[in-house]
């Protein structure tokens, strides 16, 4: 892409979300993760300091991806929804983590540690997932990229302790919608443990997209994948022994 398509993309994404519009992909796609997060930032720069990000990846050894969650993107749960509103009722499983203190930008990744030691708190979430993009089932993935990974709201339940020797892998998972399971299971985060997937994006954005603030959160990928529900759903995902938040779309 060039700068000017870059721009366009942003342009276009920009005004799509101000009108609650879905729009058909704006240009050509993106060739790199280098011209998403161009379009990404773009994006962000207009509506305010993000609430945090999103990462994941495909399996445990893949080089993760991300994408900021825009300014008032990260609620309180319960939380509820106006089902009219949203193009789709997408919804999935996640933990995340809240920093304490800030992670300066800086010319070297800080170390596993230092990432840590900044955490104030885990967290069991919902990511609540709609999209701007009018086709995005047949699109290049890099485009739902673009789209902020598709996000509409991270919906942050209580605090946790003990997330830095919890073992995920057989950590249970349960979302219901209504009462009926769309996920039951022990593990199931693509990515592999939430840890690593944190510590990658620490040092991404430390060195390349403006450094981490206190406060802003990062959700960890998606526990047992993305599921759609109808109107009027109650979402509940709970982590058992961890807790739980819930979600209504009116």
């Amino acid at each position: 892409m060039t700068p000017t398509e870059i721009e366009r993309a942003a342009a276009a994404l920009l005004d799509a979300r101000r009108r609650g519009a879905q729009i058909a992909a704006p240009g050509p796609a993106p060739a790199s993760t280098a011209e998403v997060y161009a379009i990404q930032d773009a994006v962000a720069a207009e509506l305010g300091a993000p609430d945090g990000w999103k990462v994941g990846a495909k399996t445990p050894t893949d080089t993760p991806t991300c994408a900021p969650l825009l300014k008032d993107h990260v609620i309180s749960g319960p939380a509820r929804f106006t089902a009219g509103s949203m193009h789709m009722l997408g919804v999935e499983a996640e933990v995340a983590f809240r920093f304490g203190r800030d992670l300066p930008a800086a010319a070297t990744v800080p170390d596993a540690a230092a990432v840590l030691d900044a955490i104030a708190s885990a967290h069991v979430v919902m990511e609540v997932v709609d999209t701007r993009l009018a086709d995005w089932k047949s699109l290049d993935p890099l485009w739902t990229l673009t789209d902020n990974g598709m996000n509409k709201a991270l919906v942050v339940g209580p605090a946790f302790e003990g997330w830095r020797d919890l073992d995920y892998d057989r950590q249970p998972v349960t979302m219901l919608a209504n009462g009926k399971a769309l996920v039951d299971r022990i593990g199931g985060n693509t990515g592999g443990s939430p840890l690593r997937l944190l510590t990658w994006l620490a040092g991404h954005v430390v060195t390349a997209r403006g450094g981490l603030r206190a406060g802003q959160v990062i959700t960890t990928g998606s526990w047992g994948g993305l599921h759609f529900v109808e109107p009027g759903a109650e979402v509940v995902t709970t982590f058992p022994g961890l807790g739980e938040t819930r979600v209504v779309f009116a």
